[in-house]
């Protein structure tokens, strides 16, 4: 057997093992890429700056080290050629990344001839340099986007504070509105309507930003913490590689975002930071950087979507299905969705038990829990993966609190009794307000800290009312299909999910999606419950529920965008505990069953389940 046209339509491949699962990337960005090497800069240099295309890219600038250079190279997917030299030298500098060879500018940096810092900037055209009007404020380490020569955006910086943000139109650099937090040497990518700064320090970070054209937003986190990594793509389709991270140093991690969430992908050939890069999310270029010695090395051959086999159906399609022959077991395999061979662990326990909680923050390694009943409790509880530690007291006692974000940036809204109150969390305290214009209890959170998305929730009027919150205030989301409350959710404040909960008393199966104006029913529940756990608060079409009420359950249910499923269950059933998490891994903890003695626990079970499988075919 040569071909497998019967189900897909192109050759079948023969591999000698298994495809790794994580070499796949996600079902919903499935074709893996990796790191291989292009070729070499003609000078060896750092702290460059980048913009263009695998096939059409250019470096620009740098320090040799040193001295600082006024090179500058294109490459063509090949090679790289000197071309005309920038009218200054300057390292430590930013460009307009997202900007083809032939239209780009590039700003800012270290000027050896001013005090060690410049506002120099000097568009572009393929073939000369021109110098253009300044930035206002000179500095170094910065970073940058666009998407043309007259089109870009200049944020961060040292000197500090790090968060000034210019906008360039072509003709005058105008301050606008500032990062929310200070990132000098950030990773970057975008344009001056939608950027993304990644990281940066002092000191290195995880913490994301996006720009929308007008105000900066935070955004998910990233895995792995970092400065001066190579950044490429857009605001739904990234990538960052490489960096500086306070120990061991140097890295060669690489992460991919969609949008919403940053996920670990293959690593660089070589750990190296102050690279320089262009691209897209799926086929860029980094080069040059910094190890113990300067080097100058590897372009980026693509991740979802380069060099992938041949076949007939759209290249949209999910690799899930995707069929091949393992030659050295002799086997026909297939890829399969790895999501509905998850299972249940026990995990550390909470230091205080409780229940009546509406939601958690942040990840199976890295979650936050805030309040129970019990009676009525005010503490907090974070979680490293293994153990939970108690943190900083909400300010008021908070059972059926609504909570979501990350574990260093949380935000908690209403209790019960009903309450209109807000506090946001920074990893160490908490901080109030801007409070609801209702009081509320019961209601179900999602999004992150500064975008989130609040579902109905038990209030004195009994109205199904859903709010959006901005990062400043609270305004309007339409009404939900039914009143309720103890209902889970999932997405963004523009594709949202909301599920289950009471519809006014009874449990219910509904299912309802967002899309920031309006809800629509779409497949229901298999079991209709309330006061359950969840994962997914960054996705519309990867969620779960599990646990829950009416009557008492341990069931476990995946939404994959179309209809739910039932997985493996819970190994105790329970009801209102807290929860959060990723529909490959998340947790629930705490909560209430007469199962357990005594009925309200601390017990904490951890979901697991991988992308993707390697299935063997066989015939019956």
């Amino acid at each position: 057997m040569s071909e497998y046209k019967g189900i897909k339509g192109f050759q079948v491949q023969t591999r000698t093992e298994d495809p790794a699962p994580y070499a796949q990337a996600l079902a919903d960005n499935p074709y893996a890429g990796s790191w291989s090497s292009g070729g070499d800069l003609n000078t060896a240099k750092r702290q460059g700056a980048g913009f263009g295309t695998l096939t059409a890219g250019v470096y620009a600038g740098g320090n040799k080290p040193p001295p600082t250079t006024t090179n500058v190279e294109e490459y063509n997917g090949t090679a790289w050629s000197e071309v005309n030299d920038m009218p200054t030298s300057h390292f430590a500098l930013a460009s307009s990344r997202n900007s083809p060879q032939t239209s780009g500018i590039v700003f800012g940096g270290t000027d050896p001839s001013n005090s060690g810092v410049s506002s120099e900037s000097d568009a572009y055209d393929g073939t000369n340099w021109t110098e253009t009007a300044e930035i206002n404020t000179g500095r170094k380490q910065l970073g940058g986007a666009g998407s043309s020569s007259t089109a870009a955006l200049a944020f961060s910086g040292n000197p500090g504070p790090g968060v000034l943000t210019e906008l360039w139109n072509g003709s005058a650099w105008t301050e606008v509105n500032a990062l929310n937090a200070q990132k000098q040497s950030p990773s970057y990518f975008g344009t001056s309507t939608a950027a993304i700064a990644a990281q940066g320090n002092p000191p290195a970070t995880t913490t994301v930003e996006s720009w929308n054209g007008t105000s900066w937003t935070e955004v998910a986190e990233m895995n792995t913490q970092r400065s001066r990594g190579a950044g490429m793509g857009t605001t739904t389709d990234g990538l960052v590689g490489g960096g500086l991270t306070p120990a061991p140093g140097n890295t060669a991690a690489t992460e991919a975002w969609n949008g919403s969430a940053w996920t670990e992908v293959n690593d660089m050939g070589s750990a190296r930071h102050e690279l320089a890069s262009g691209g897209t999310g799926s086929t860029g270029w980094a080069a040059g950087g910094y190890t113990s010695t300067v080097i100058a090395m590897s372009n980026y051959k693509g991740i979802k979507g380069f060099q992938v086999q041949t076949r007939e159906t759209d290249p949209s399609d999910p690799i899930i299905g995707d069929f091949y022959y393992n030659s050295s077991e002799g086997k026909f395999k297939n890829i399969a969705s790895g999501a509905g061979s998850g299972t249940w662990a026990s995990g550390g326990n909470l230091n205080t038990a409780g229940y009546r909680i509406q939601g958690g923050a942040g990840i199976q390694t890295a979650g936050l829990m805030v309040g129970r009943a019990s009676p009525n409790k005010a503490n907090v509880e974070s979680y490293d993966g293994s153990s939970w530690t108690e943190v900083a007291d909400v300010s008021s006692a908070a059972a059926d609190a609504a909570t979501t974000g990350l574990q260093t940036a949380a935000m908690t809204v209403g209790r019960s009794p009903y309450s209109n109150d807000v506090e946001n969390f920074d990893g160490s305290s908490w901080t109030e307000g801007p409070n609801l214009p209702y009081s509320i209890e019961r209601a179900s959170l999602t999004g992150i800290q500064t975008a989130s998305l609040l579902l109905t929730g038990r209030n004195p009027n009994g109205i199904n009312t859903v709010s959006e919150w901005d990062g400043s205030s609270w305004t309007s989301g339409g009404n939900y299909p039914q009143v309720g409350y103890n209902q889970a959710s999932g997405g963004t404040v523009t594709a949202g999910i909301g599920y289950g909960g009471y519809s006014p008393s009874d449990a219910s199966t509904l299912t309802c999606t967002y899309d920031g104006s309006s809800w629509t029913e779409v497949a229901a529940l298999n079991t209709a419950r309330a006061e359950n756990g969840w994962g997914g608060r960054t996705s519309q079409n990867s969620v779960y529920i599990a646990g829950g009420t009416s009557p008492l359950s341990g069931k476990t249910e995946l939404w994959n965008g179309t209809s739910w499923t039932e997985v493996n269950d819970l190994s105790t059933a329970r009801d209102a505990m807290g929860s959060s998490g990723t529909i490959n891994s998340g947790w629930v903890a705490g909560g209430s069953s007469p199962a357990l003695s005594p009925t309200t626990t601390n017990a904490t079970e951890e979901w697991s389940a991988s992308d993707f499988l390697n299935k063997t075919v066989t015939s019956s």
